[in-house]
């Protein structure tokens, strides 16, 4: 069965277009919250400005945004014509699905004191930060290997263990600088990878030829 003749590029736009916005409100919601809320961004973490006046509210759409982008990326993988293992799909989902997740369950402090959420924020976000540092080794190896993208997976990976180092002894570094850091680092491979979608030509792209002629796509 026939189908329109766009190219690669042409379908993924529409993708790239809902993932830079998507992202792109995340981070503004977020900076906004650092605006209002009058916490000290180097050692306060970003989920105890949920203690803020509107800040889970602020800070759950920030997040849920940035996941919803994050897929919208990942249809533009697909759209391009990018052929995708399974490792990647779901590092993807585990990435969206945690920071949902936490959005969904504030951390618990002792003024807003829930446990069970904290336990879950804990955990939804051990899982969102692991998925993306691990995100950039399963791509397929035109994107694996371009040097822009193999640089932002080393800076999540670094970024990863020094919020990790800096939260479990947080008198040895600022807990709440280096969870920027690893935020900025895991933004910047999502972008840089964006960038790549329609720029680094899949291996194998996914074609569909119908009736012989040039440019026809079919089942």
């Amino acid at each position: 069965m026939g189908i329109s003749g766009a190219t690669p590029g042409d379908r993924a736009r529409p993708w790239l277009l809902a993932a830079h916005v998507a992202i792109g409100w995340g981070l503004f919601t977020v900076f906004i919250l650092h605006v209002v809320s009058g916490r000290n961004p180097v050692w306060d973490t970003l989920s105890s400005y949920a203690l803020s006046d509107g800040g889970v509210g602020l800070l759950g759409a920030g997040m849920i945004a940035i996941a919803a982008g994050s897929a919208a990326l990942l249809g533009a993988l697909r759209a391009a014509g990018h052929r995708l293992g399974p490792a990647t799909h779901i590092l993807f989902w585990a990435w969206s699905s945690g920071l949902v997740a936490a959005a969904l369950f504030p951390a618990s402090y002792p003024e807003r004191f829930n446990p069970v959420s904290g336990q879950i924020h804990e955990y939804a976000c051990t899982v969102a930060f692991l998925s993306l540092a691990a995100l950039g080794w399963t791509l397929p190896e035109r994107l694996r290997t371009h040097p822009a993208i193999v640089r932002l997976t080393l800076l999540s990976l670094g970024g990863v263990l020094l919020f990790g180092v800096s939260y479990l002894m947080p008198g040895v570094l600022p807990v709440g600088l280096s969870q920027r850091l690893a935020l900025a680092a895991d933004i910047g491979l999502l972008v840089t990878i964006a960038r790549a979608v329609t720029v680094v030509v899949p291996a194998n792209p996914r074609t569909r030829v119908s009736g012989g002629k040039p440019g026809a796509l079919s089942r």
